[in-house]
């Protein structure tokens, strides 16, 4: 047990696989404002302006997709960053994500996230008497 303890710590530090999928050479950042959508019963979806803005390290050609288009965003050739205004309605987690000149590489991912929150008014769901009062 002694030695499967510093072997885990071990495998935990090392760098996963994920890591080692995005070369080097194309290290894009990734940023989507706002990554938060919070609704209830009353607004089941959010209508919302997503700003997404990315950069790289080298210059090339970079591609955009979201989960809702099945073609490709928006394409940037011979660049180092880019940015892209998109209004949209949604009511399920969703994401972005960058590829490079082939478009099966993942270059970077940025996840929304829709929060479904309870009724706001939480007095409805009291009791109007007291758990030991019989009357």
């Amino acid at each position: 047990m002694r030695r499967l303890i510093p072997a885990l710590l071990a495998l935990a530090a090392a760098p996963s696989l994920a890591d080692t999928d995005v070369p080097i050479d194309y290290a894009v950042q990734l940023k989507v404002t706002p990554i938060l959508c919070i609704t209830d019963e009353r607004t089941p979806s959010c209508q919302i302006s997503f700003l997404v803005i990315w950069q790289s390290e080298q210059t090339g050609y970079y591609c955009l997709y979201n989960d809702f288009e099945e073609s490709e965003l928006r394409c940037w050739t011979d660049k180092r960053s880019g940015e892209l205004n998109e209004e949209r309605t949604v009511q399920t987690d969703f994401s972005y994500w960058m590829t490079g000149n082939d478009d099966e590489s993942l270059l970077a991912m940025v996840t929304v996230e829709v929060l479904r929150m309870d009724t706001g008014d939480r007095r409805r769901n009291r009791r109007s008497r007291h758990v030991w009062n019989i009357f």
